[in-house]
């Protein structure tokens, strides 16, 4: 994954000399990285469920706080690239705008609870995210209020989020971080399984970008 500059197809538009805080843009189902995102959610994801929206969140903050942290992580340990992963995360549409505008926060209540530790969980496949996803007719907070023709209906959102799992360990319940009760940080994120992980626990949101939001019903 590339993130050594803004992505080329993110444009910015000014609004009374501020940058807007994020923008949510839907993306049309005839282009290409649609096509890319969907396939991803379906294969590498396994959700066999309709697709009804692929929306590209586009948050310049959040991106400068992910590729820096990306650069302070290869130069401490001395390597030339971070593992990476793109994983899914279900949640209610209420969080949404808080998620697109101020990252993920694990300090927030939450009903998913804590198995391998107290942090952000990710999963690799799209069906167990699913799982934390909740029905709703709310709409999303899409950029210049555009439509993507599901207004009313009962729908369920799932985040594509970039996650920088670098070197993992198996979590535990107390786990307040990778290394917990350590002063080293040799590792970057907690598994629930190291051969053959399928849930990802970060502590720190400055690895996570929110990239894309799945609207399925």
């Amino acid at each position: 994954m590339d993130t050594s500059d803004t992505p080329w197809y993110w444009f910015y538009l000014e609004d009374c000399g501020r940058w807007h805080r994020f923008e949510l843009i839907c993306l049309n189902k005839d282009t290409s990285e649609y096509q890319t995102v969907a396939g991803f959610v379906k294969t590498d994801g396994l959700l066999d469920k309709p697709i009804m929206s692929i929306s590209r969140i586009q948050n310049l903050d959040l991106w400068e706080l992910y590729c820096r942290k990306k650069k302070q992580l290869m130069r401490i340990q001395d390597v030339k690239e971070i593992k990476e992963r793109r994983l899914f995360h279900g949640t209610k549409t209420q969080n949404v705008q808080n998620i697109c505008t101020y990252n993920f926060d694990f300090r927030l209540p939450g009903n998913n609870g804590h198995s391998f530790g107290k942090g952000t969980y990710f999963a690799a496949h799209a069906t167990y995210a699913d799982n934390y996803s909740r029905w709703s007719a709310d709409p999303l907070p899409l950029y210049e209020g555009a439509s993507q023709g599901v207004q009313g209906q009962q729908t369920k959102i799932i985040f594509v989020a970039r996650v920088m799992i670098g070197n993992s360990k198996m979590g535990q319940r107390h786990f307040q971080k990778p290394d917990h009760e350590s002063s080293t940080n040799d590792h970057d994120s907690c598994v629930d399984d190291i051969r053959h992980p399928k849930i990802f626990v970060v502590f720190d949101p400055n690895q996570i970008y929110p990239e894309y939001l799945i609207q399925y019903c």
